[in-house]
């Protein structure tokens, strides 16, 4: 009797053992189930999150793809209103323009003083004539 009180005490203390194992492993699953657990609200947070951030990001680059076209049609305005103005190359035309005819810078001549040079060239030219007619007569 002796021998199975062994036996039953050695079946006892391995089905003790059993337990023991099934409650760690069932105490390992319930912790294995709790960080999954909070893994996935850890994940559906951050999904939640980077959507929102996702979202921010596409509305500021439609915002700014607004202010792109904008600005471009600022720069077409801006060019459209520039071809109106005045070249810096049309300007210094007209001012060498305005140098030629001012009065205080160029010097314009009288009637008289032409009249003058014209009779001092007629003269001149008269006098050529009669010494080339004095050295061929001669």
């Amino acid at each position: 009797m002796a021998q199975q009180q062994d036996i039953i005490n050695q079946v006892v203390d391995r089905v003790n053992d059993f337990n023991r194992r099934i409650r760690d492993l069932e105490e390992k699953i319930r912790n294995l189930s709790a960080r999954v657990n909070t893994l996935d609200d850890t994940l559906m947070n951050k999904t939640s999150s980077n959507s929102d951030d996702i979202q921010e990001v596409e509305n500021r680059i439609d915002e700014v793809s607004d202010r792109i076209a904008n600005v471009e049609v600022d720069v077409k305005n801006i060019n459209r209103e520039k071809r109106k103005y005045v070249t810096s190359q049309e300007l210094e035309e007209v001012e060498n323009y305005m140098d030629l005819m001012n009065p205080i810078n160029s010097s314009f001549m009288t009637e008289s003083e032409v009249e003058d040079m014209i009779e001092d060239k007629l003269d001149e030219i008269a006098s050529k004539n009669s010494e080339t007619r004095d050295e061929t007569t001669s």
